[in-house]
Formats: C-alpha cells, structure tokens, sequence
C-alpha cells in the first residue's frame, strides 16, 4: 500500500510539474525599440544645424522593432521649439501628427521610417526639440529625441 501511496505521489508530482510548464508566458509589457534614429538632412551628412529657407526640410529617419510578441501599431513625431517665455502654450510647432494608418509600420514586427517635413516660412529660427514615440498593439511605447537648430541662410 505504502508503494502505491509513493507511486500516484510521484505521478501527481510529474503530472503537476508538466501541466505548469505547458506554456509559455506571452510577453505584453517589453517596450519596442527604436534605433538609428537621426533627424536633420539626408543621412549619413547628417546636421544638428538646419539652414531656414523656403521649401527647406527636415527629414526624420529612424527603425523600429517590437521586443514582445506583438506587433508596432504607430509612430508619433513632433517637432517644437523652446520658447523664451517656457510657456508651452507660447510653442511654435512644425509637426506634431500621430501616424496610426501607415501600412509600412503598423502591424509590422520591424518597420522603417524615413518622413520630410517641410518648415513652414513663418518656422522662428532657433533651437526645435524632434520627439520620436512608437507604440506597440499592446500600448507599450518608446521615446527618442533630439535637438536641431533653424538658422538663417547665409549665403
């Protein structure tokens, strides 16, 4: 009796430990990734120093990849600069457009982004923040960001 009592405890031990381990965990909660992420010109000349003409353009590049087991749902970008009063409100925007419909991006596991933004000709020179967020299906999202300059064209 007591090797059957041992055997159905070793069987109920084996079969718990196989039922527990059956599946695997999916991951909802890893943010996605962005990476070579400029903002500027063209790459690789890449500048931090943006000559304001008319028609001028700031071009945004960057990729993406989801790190969980879902897929990229849409990208953010905005570009603003940094008034002297450091009002918000007082913020001049060259862009700032949720890009949710984009079929090169959404529902992709990797995407790349690569978007000319014109500069308005009333754009006040000076320093401008370019904000990059993605967001995964799950809500999960990334921030970049760099500084550009818009300086007057001096030739």
């Amino acid at each position: 009796m007591k090797k059957f009592f041992g055997v159905l405890t070793i069987l109920l031990l084996i079969s718990f430990v196989i039922s527990s381990c059956d599946k695997e965990e999916i991951d909802t909660t890893t943010p996605p990734e962005v990476y070579d992420f400029v903002a500027g010109t063209h790459p690789p000349n890449v500048s931090d120093t943006i000559v304001k003409t008319p028609g001028a353009e700031i071009i945004v590049d960057f990729k993406a990849r989801s790190m969980n087991d879902g897929r990229l749902d849409a990208y953010h970008i905005e570009i603003h600069d940094h008034p002297e009063s450091g009002n918000p409100e007082d913020e001049y925007k060259i862009i700032d457009e949720l890009f949710d419909n984009d079929a090169f991006f959404k529902g992709l596991r990797n995407a790349s982004v690569h978007k000319h933004i014109g500069i308005p000709e009333e754009a006040p020179l000076g320093e401008y923040h370019v904000e990059v967020l993605v967001i995964d299906e799950y809500g999960n999202s990334t921030m970049v960001d760099t500084l550009l300059f818009l300086v007057e064209d001096t030739e």
